[in-house]
């Protein structure tokens, strides 16, 4: 599987057109949310689990803050807590749709991260045994900042659950709230 640089993603983080922050907006959160089988979100007051619309690799979920924050060390105490809570439920959730997996959690953030939205998000996933790449190679693997020149990676493990079939997989996971 070959990837390049992605110009599709800006449709979705707004860096052609000002779309505005795709996180806050209630559509496209709606169809990111990851539900339990009942329908109700897997979200608290401050934050709402999500499955990544461009996975870059299996079971690549998202933990997002619900208002919008831009820098770390600008969340409430309380948001804090809820996000440990989220992240919680994402890790235990994960090692059961995934056997044997751990897990790893990454965020980039500020301009020279290139994080594609400048939303603070945590990306969420399982690490099986069988993952050849570890860590924040992972991230790094799978795009080039520069446009005109394509990076291409092969990534020998394909994405079985992406999208909806990862969130059928998760809700039915989750069972009922």
């Amino acid at each position: 599987m070959a990837y390049y640089y992605s110009p599709f993603r800006k449709k979705y983080t707004g860096k052609k057109a000002d779309t505005g922050c795709p996180f806050c907006n209630k559509v496209n959160m709606a169809k990111q949310s990851i539900k339990y089988s009942n329908g109700a979100l897997a979200e608290n007051k401050n934050y709402r689990w999500i499955v990544n619309i461009f996975p870059k690799f299996e079971g690549h979920t998202l933990v997002v803050p619900k208002r919008h924050v831009a820098e770390l060390g600008t969340e409430s105490p309380d948001e804090i807590k809820d996000r440990e809570e989220i992240f919680h439920l994402a890790s235990q959730t994960l090692k059961k749709t995934y056997p044997g997996a751990g897990i790893e959690v990454f965020i980039q953030t500020g301009g020279a991260s290139e994080a594609s939205i400048e939303h603070l998000h945590w990306h969420v996933v399982p690490s099986q045994p069988n993952d050849p790449i570890r860590g924040f190679d992972k991230l790094g693997q799978f795009f080039t900042i520069e446009e005109d020149k394509p990076k291409i990676i092969v990534f020998p493990v394909p994405i079985k659950k992406a999208k909806q079939t990862l969130q059928r997989a998760l809700s039915k996971t989750l069972g009922r709230k």
